[in-house]
């Protein structure tokens, strides 16, 4: 029995069970609200910063005045909150902002 064969016997998952491939917020948030600021912050903070910070957030939301941003690790977390917390008040024109680090 190979490898790949024994992982699928012990873990007998479902054929309805399946991984999505992770899909960047650059994508998930065309057609949105807040497509035209996330374009801003992407040319504010150019490529490398913003592909590392900001396409693998789990979850940007606004709400009025309100924001909630949910990144994949503290680490992340603690930058925006460091390097960028100003700058996203000012390009998405909120005034409260919640960022959350929630592992994957």
């Amino acid at each position: 029995m190979n490898e790949e064969e024994y992982m699928k016997s012990i873990l007998d998952i479902p054929k309805e069970v399946y991984m999505e491939k992770f899909t960047p917020m650059e994508e998930r948030v065309k057609g949105t609200d807040i497509e035209e600021d996330f374009k801003r912050l992407k040319q504010k903070i150019g490529d490398k910063d913003f592909e590392k910070y900001f396409n693998v957030l789990i979850k940007i939301k606004r709400h009025k005045k309100d924001m909630m941003i949910i990144t994949p690790k503290e680490s992340h977390r603690s930058i925006i909150m460091r390097e960028y917390f100003n700058l996203l008040k000012e390009i998405f024109k909120v005034t409260n902002i919640i960022i959350v680090a929630q592992a994957i």
